[in-house]
């Protein structure tokens, strides 16, 4: 009965010892889980709720607001004659503000910071929730600079077509 009781012995050391070692690993394996599970619903959601016509219109707007800032400085300048006395120095002035507004203007619109729609965190674990928040506030974030860059793209395209017809007809 000695080899059986030892045999029977090392087989339940033997499987204590999985159970020791192999837990964390499964412990590892489900909280990698949820990390996944959080950062494909959250891009989901982000793409679903951010608004690409809307920020394609931002981004064309703050090209004609910064066009616009910069033309009535420009104006400004030139008509005074007290700042500079060179009409293309006061227009480069003028296009250097109005770029500046521009880019502020974006700035503020796409540092704007969205957070995640409550309903889809109700009953997640504090981890979900984490990493959940994270990665939807980055893709949204990278969603917006996305479509206003394209509608600034589509203005200035719209602008140099624009320009070069009207000094194809000169």
């Amino acid at each position: 009965m000695k080899t059986n009781l030892t045999s029977r012995s090392s087989l339940l050391a033997l499987l204590m010892a999985v159970l020791i070692f192999f837990h964390p690993f499964v412990i590892l394996a489900q909280q990698e889980s949820v990390e996944v599970q959080a950062k494909m619903a959250a891009e989901r959601d982000a793409k679903a709720n951010v608004n690409s016509l809307l920020w394609t219109g931002t981004g064309c707007l703050s090209v004609y607001l910064g066009g616009g800032v910069g033309t009535v400085i420009a104006a400004s300048i030139i008509e005074s004659g007290n700042w500079l006395e060179n009409t293309e120095e006061g227009i480069l002035g003028g296009v250097c503000v109005g770029g500046l507004v521009c880019g502020l203007f974006l700035w503020g619109a796409i540092s704007y910071r969205s957070y995640p729609p409550p309903e889809r965190l109700i009953g997640k674990s504090p981890e979900y929730i984490d990493v959940y928040t994270n990665v939807y506030k980055t893709r949204t974030r990278q969603l917006r600079r996305k479509y206003a860059v394209r509608g600034c793209g589509v203005v200035v395209m719209i602008g140099m077509i624009v320009s070069a017809i009207g000094i194809i007809e000169q």
